[in-house]
């Protein structure tokens, strides 16, 4: 059995606890070999980040220093890709069509997954691995979204070892209430943040003044 791999992608910014311990419990709970961290310039319906990509980047390389668990991929930064399926696609192309490969996503992007650019192709290149969300709608307008989930889902994560791609998987790691935007008040706002992002993170900001 292959071991199984996850990608999790944003603009971290700046990456945080939220992002690092939910997918080290993550990892626990559902044996991932690897989680590999995806940065973009922007999220597609998000305005551009005022902080320079390498800042951003610098900044996710400290917060998984001495953490096996993680790889940062600089895939959609270099090749400015639009859409995850065209980073899935590239991505498979250096995996390999044989390994399971997982993709991480929270339930509020799941509930709003009809609005992504090809979206019911996602499956046929990776597994989704749900999130919790704290005080997230459960509601799905969408029906051939909510069919296309209730088709594809899996209550056991060993399901995502017998097949390359192809099932969603509802995890129920805690939600871990830190936000980008609530650092980023917190920064600008000279409050303490050392709940929320690595003290080498924060010696960063400071360093660089980002955020002020």
């Amino acid at each position: 059995m292959k071991d199984l791999y996850a990608l999790l992608g944003g603009t971290f910014n700046p990456v945080h606890y939220g992002h690092i311990i939910t997918s080290e419990i993550l990892a626990q709970k559902i044996n991932l070999k690897k989680i590999i961290l995806l940065p973009k310039y922007t999220n597609f319906y998000q305005i551009q980040p005022k902080i320079l990509i390498k800042h951003r980047i610098k900044m996710i390389k400290l917060a998984i220093k001495n953490k096996p668990l993680f790889n940062v991929n600089l895939l959609e930064i270099k090749n400015k890709i639009p859409y995850t399926i065209k980073t899935l696609q590239k991505l498979r192309n250096m995996f390999g069509y044989k390994r399971p490969l997982g993709f991480i996503i929270g339930l509020d992007n799941l509930i709003n997954l009809d609005k992504w650019h090809k979206w019911n192709k996602l499956l046929e290149w990776c597994h989704l691995i749900i999130l919790p969300r704290y005080s997230t709608k459960k509601y799905i307008k969408n029906k051939k979204l909510k069919k296309w989930i209730k088709d594809h889902k899996t209550t056991s994560y060993t399901s995502l070892y017998k097949k390359p791609f192809g099932y969603i998987f509802f995890s129920d790691t805690p939600y871990i209430n830190i936000s980008s935007t609530k650092i980023r008040y917190f920064l600008k706002n000279n409050l303490c943040c050392l709940n929320f992002i690595p003290i080498s993170i924060i010696n960063y900001i400071k360093k660089y003044k980002l955020y002020i």
